[in-house]
């Protein structure tokens, strides 16, 4: 009896270890499979640069803005050293000096403000920034003005009082004391122009040839106008390069007029 009994206990003892060792192949075969999954799935990919929009692409624009101002920059000078075949921004340049052309007040570059106008006799005080009347004098004669030089050449009353800021009642003043002339404000950086009895005469409309009819120089662009509706020749103009070093003005045109004469037929 107690030889049965060890035997019992004996197979019971084998069987709890062929157990727990069949729980460990269990547990090993499963490790030994999810490294096997771990090792062939693939890498998360690690960023080894700034999220995109960041430095790299903002260096690039701007390696991208600085090469386009150096092509810019080197299209200007090539253009600067010769007149050559036009380029489109220079047929254009050319096209709007001409079309804004005319005597210094009646050309639209220079729009001028009106302050007063008076009814009884056509009187009037229009005013005109300083930097209208610097791109005006250096895009339409050959000489290069500044300030003083365009002071000087209308003969103007500097003051430093402001003509803007005056009532009608003391504008109405000015005009009795002055009668005409040209006025030019410190304050305002203003010129200011009293006109008596108003302006007469305008210049017929004039059509503008296409770029093809231009006549390109060595040094020069020739564009001769005709009176609107007609083939009859009107104004030539002859345009140079605008290198001019002046200080001053808002909008420096490519060419300058260099001069103008009037077609007989």
């Amino acid at each position: 009896m107690l030889f049965k009994l060890d035997q019992v206990w004996y197979n019971i003892e084998k069987l709890h270890k062929e157990t727990n060792m069949k729980k460990i192949g269990t547990y090993l075969l499963a490790a030994a499979l999810l490294l096997s999954l771990a090792a062939c799935a693939p890498k998360r990919y690690e960023r080894k640069h700034a999220p995109v929009g960041s430095s790299s692409v903002k260096k690039s624009s701007g390696e991208t803005q600085e090469k386009e101002k150096r092509e810019e920059k080197k299209s200007d000078e090539n253009d600067k050293e010769a007149i050559g075949t036009l380029s489109k921004a220079d047929q254009a340049d050319i096209y709007s000096i001409i079309e804004n052309s005319a005597s210094l007040t009646y050309s639209l570059q220079v729009q001028p403000t009106r302050l007063l106008e008076l009814n009884n006799d056509h009187s009037a005080v229009e005013g005109y920034s300083q930097d209208m009347f610097i791109d005006y004098y250096n895009t339409y004669t050959p000489e290069t003005y500044n300030l003083q030089d365009i002071i000087d050449k209308l003969n103007a009353e500097e003051t430093s009082d402001s003509i803007r800021s005056l009532s009608q009642d003391q504008l109405i003043q000015l005009t009795n004391e002055k009668k005409d002339g040209w006025i030019y404000s410190t304050k305002d950086k203003a010129f200011y122009e009293i006109v008596s009895g108003g302006r007469g005469g305008a210049m017929p409309p004039m059509e503008i040839p296409s770029p093809d009819e231009w006549v390109i120089n060595e040094d020069s662009v020739e564009v001769t106008t005709t009176i609107q509706g007609t083939s009859d020749p009107y104004r030539r103009f002859v345009l140079k390069r605008n290198n001019k070093n002046y200080k001053g003005g808002t909008h420096k045109t490519r060419f300058y007029v260099d001069s103008t004469e009037f077609v007989k037929s």
